[in-house]
């Protein structure tokens, strides 16, 4: 039996519940501002327009659907990291989401203040993507989609993840999603802010030593 290091286990567990608290202010900025959102929650905000469920209520039942498909095809990929989005994600986003535009409602807001906190959205949801990637802790479940393409494809998992994202982006638009500049800014700058966290943080985390 392989013995379990628990000071690096208990770290790795708590930033990546940080990171998923992150992303999911982040989403619920995107949201909040109304200047468009990341490929992913464009996909979830159509699903709102159409259902009538809340973006954490979709997010949840995504997260689940795709959390089965990791444990059937990418076993390898699942970790405490999956479960921690799978059970905290959707709740998260719902609430920043109320909590935002309760606080600061659409109609009331100028656009200087939409920018701003389209800025937050861009920012806190990279890192928080970033702190989750180098946790090693699991991939988030809608990281199956471009991981699952490149295993069974020619494509590289950069080029998959391009084309994942633009799934995900046309089918949200064509079901209503909100696209606008955000997304645009989203799609240029998110994956530079994700490297950069993942090149400062993954020093410290890799010298806690592996879990097992």
């Amino acid at each position: 039996m392989r013995k379990i290091n628990y000071k690096s286990l208990i770290i790795r567990s708590a930033i990546s519940i940080f990171a998923t608290f992150l992303s999911s202010f982040g989403i619920g900025c995107y949201y909040g501002c109304g200047l468009g959102t990341d490929p992913i929650s464009v996909f979830v905000d159509g699903i709102h327009q159409i259902s009538g469920l809340t973006y954490g209520q979709i997010s949840t039942i995504c997260n689940v659907l795709l959390a089965i498909l990791i444990i059937l095809f990418e076993r390898k990929h699942l970790g405490i990291g999956t479960i921690i989005g799978v059970i905290l994600g959707g709740p998260l986003i719902d609430f920043f989401e109320i909590m935002i535009r309760t606080n600061y409602p659409l109609a009331n807001i100028n656009l200087t203040t939409r920018i701003i906190m389209l800025l937050i959205a861009l920012i806190t949801t990279a890192i928080g993507y970033g702190l989750g990637i180098a946790c090693k802790m699991g991939i988030g479940c809608f990281q199956f989609v471009p991981i699952f393409m490149a295993d069974k494809s020619p494509l590289d998992l950069k080029y998959s993840q391009i084309l994942s994202d633009a799934l995900f982006f046309i089918i949200g638009w064509m079901l209503g999603g909100v696209v606008g500049f955000g997304t645009i800014l989203g799609v240029l700058i998110t994956g530079y802010i994700l490297d950069y966290t993942i090149s400062l943080s993954e020093n410290y985390i890799e010298s806690l030593g592996p879990i097992f």
